[in-house]
């Protein structure tokens, strides 16, 4: 079980990531406490639940065969990629290389920001960030969160540059390249004894343009929709409800 603490206004705030207890401690009931992305539905005594779901790509399987069951788009994307040889790839990126390009696109995108003290709380060991790289500096970038004990990785994060936004055969490009690292990080962890490649939530029914682009990307690597479920104690339920109260009011 990965866990993630940090403080705001002197109260701790703690996730835990891929698994979790059906009888936490009084301590997590009544501290803001959150287990998140759980592929087991017994939920903790006094908890609240929030159903979501992902995708799921097994590595236990032959490469061979995890290659063969993404659609044949895909496949042919990423061996462009790896014949046109335009970007190199980079599996130990820097967080200083990371941020910078994360915060442009979240700027772009409306969403939080990622910061030092963000990476501090998740901890060093428990992430790694992979990224394709265009003349020395990363185009694209994944922040994976690890659980070793699980054998699972969950994609927290993919974000890509903006720099190429008015230049379409760059963009195209890049969208080649996106492919290839989700093909490689899956090949590295595989290799690294991981059992599990979790796409970091697959949104159902959605209305939302962005959202169901993301879910047609997603959709051609072919991995197995499964139910997730986050539980949250009575704290840090009202903590989310307040959080998307104020999303909605600022837009």
């Amino acid at each position: 079980m990965m866990h993630v603490q940090h403080y705001h206004y002197g109260i701790p705030i703690q996730k835990y990531y891929f698994a979790h207890t059906t009888q936490p401690t009084w301590r997590d009931v009544l501290l803001p406490t959150a287990y998140m992305d759980c592929y087991a539905a017994d939920k903790p005594a006094l908890f609240f639940t929030e159903y979501r779901h992902t995708l799921l790509t097994d590595l236990t399987v032959d490469e061979t065969v995890i290659f063969q069951n993404f659609s044949k788009d895909a496949r042919n994307q990423i061996r462009r990629c790896e014949q046109e040889q335009c970007f190199s790839l980079n599996l130990d990126t820097a967080l200083t290389d990371f941020i910078p390009l994360y915060n442009a696109f979240a700027t772009a995108r409306g969403l939080s920001l990622f910061t030092d003290q963000d990476a501090s709380a998740i901890g060093s060991d428990n992430y790694r960030i992979f990224s394709v790289e265009h003349e020395g500096r990363p185009v694209i970038c994944h922040f994976y969160l690890l659980s070793p004990q699980q054998r699972a990785t969950n994609l927290l994060i993919s974000a890509s540059s903006q720099a190429y936004n008015h230049d379409p055969d760059m963009r195209r490009s890049m969208g080649f390249a996106n492919r290839c690292l989700h093909w490689q990080g899956m090949r590295h962890f595989k290799a690294a004894g991981f059992h599990t490649y979790d796409w970091g939530g697959y949104t159902l029914n959605t209305t939302d343009p962005v959202m169901q682009g993301i879910n047609r990307f997603k959709r051609t690597f072919n991995g197995q929709l499964t139910p997730i479920y986050n539980y949250y104690s009575p704290f840090y339920a009202f903590i989310e409800k307040l959080r998307n109260t104020l999303r909605k009011l600022r837009s």
